[in-house]
């Protein structure tokens, strides 16, 4: 009998260092630490330094033997994802579990070079799901086309369907990361039945890590801070939501920080905001961005509250981090905040307007929140988001 070590190998078509931390590197790090797999992330764009290893989990990075010639071939638009099928072909029978992003057309082909090549090895595809915009694309394609434009992209639409409801078919296993887009994506995906093989996962934070750098985490440490963490000053952020309102808040001893590279089109809109408010300078600060998580973490177990404005998000992972710190959090209505909040049970989702922002945040400052209390609550709560369970729950 074979004494090989089963297999969890994630497929993707690129990769970077700082998706380490997110659920592209969590599962496959949870998987081999937690399981005992032999983990592995495949990819053919490797961005930035990455180490052979990580954690346990090997980096394999795919030869893109085809770049000298791509330039001469613009039309064979799937040429720099040879090199992965080809991978999948050569070591499908080494793979006991393969683990794709997204239901696309892009996975349907991995998937399909895998159960050729291993008919028995098993799918896992995590969602990445957004649901609006699953229900946007439903709608479009059963909405007759009134010119050429619409006729040809329902027919480019119809197409992709036809490979995600395939890919589907041979999925052994879907998980959706919120319980709105579980609920309504358990029993079938665009017609095709799902049932039996459907789980709500969300993402995860890095629970051992975090364990391992703040063990004995209590409410004496924190401070009267709040913090927001992400890109900011892009579209999808809206960070000038939180930066008008903030105009309007008065601070008394909080002090709030920003963490995150900001665009540069943004810096003005923070220059003119220290202009306008002087007295604001001292509490409203631009940290730029951490790149080191003790760091990074050291704010999240400091502060009290956490900010969120974006306009969209799949499943953000600093609500995870947040959460797994006992922050307060305040967010839009974008995916994974009912999720985190418990319904606004143990935070506050605000309709994405400055006067809800800013009454929110007012509120927090002004003694209108048990922050004791809440971070019990949000403690408990985060044993629903931690990895080593989730990864327990996606084996089983």
């Amino acid at each position: 009998m074979s004494n090989r070590k089963k297999t969890f190998v994630h497929i993707c078509e690129e990769f970077e260092y700082t998706w380490i931390g997110k659920d592209n590197g969590m599962f496959p790090i949870y998987a081999h630490e937690v399981l005992g797999y032999e983990s592995k992330i495949v990819t053919s764009n490797l961005k930035g330094d990455l180490p052979d290893e990580v954690r346990g989990v090997q980096i394999v990075k795919v030869s893109r033997w085809f770049k000298s010639i791509k330039n001469f071939l613009p039309f064979i638009i799937h040429l720099k994802r040879i090199p992965l099928y080809y991978y999948i072909s050569k070591n499908a029978k080494d793979i006991d579990v393969l683990m794709l992003f997204h239901i696309t057309k892009c996975s349907y082909w991995r998937a399909y070079f895998y159960k050729k090549f291993n008919p028995t090895g098993k799918i896992y595809i995590k969602a990445d799901f957004n649901l609006e915009q699953y229900r946007k694309e439903i709608e479009r394609t059963e909405m007759q086309p009134k010119t050429i434009k619409e006729y040809l992209r329902k027919n480019r639409e119809i197409t992709e369907y036809s490979k995600r409801k395939k890919l589907v078919q041979m999925a052994d296993l879907i998980s959706y990361e919120t319980e709105d887009a579980y609920e309504e994506m358990k029993s079938s995906y665009a017609g095709v039945s799902t049932e039996g093989k459907v789980l709500h996962i969300p993402n995860g934070y890095d629970s051992r890590y975090i364990d391992s750098l703040f063990r004995n985490r209590v409410f004496s440490d924190k401070e009267n801070i709040m913090i927001t963490v992400g890109r900011l000053g892009t579209y999808q952020k809206n960070t000038e939501l939180l930066l008008e309102s903030l105009a309007e808040v008065d601070l008394k001893n909080w002090k709030i920080i920003f963490i995150g590279g900001v665009e540069k089109e943004f810096e003005e809109k923070i220059e003119d905001f220290y202009k306008r408010y002087p007295e604001k300078k001292s509490s409203v600060i631009f940290k730029g961005l951490v790149k080191d998580k003790d760091e990074l973490y050291s704010y999240y177990n400091k502060a009290k509250v956490f900010l969120l404005s974006s306009r969209w998000e799949g499943f953000a992972l600093v609500f995870l981090e947040a959460l797994a710190f006992g922050n307060y959090i305040i967010s839009t209505d974008v995916g994974g905040a009912r999720d985190v909040t418990d319904n606004s049970r143990i935070g506050e989702i605000i309709s994405g307007d400055k006067e809800s922002f800013k009454k929110a945040i007012q509120n927090c400052i002004d003694n209108g929140i048990d922050f004791e209390e809440k971070y019990k609550e949000t403690i408990e709560k985060s044993s629903e988001f931690n990895m080593e369970n989730l990864i327990k729950k996606l084996m089983n």
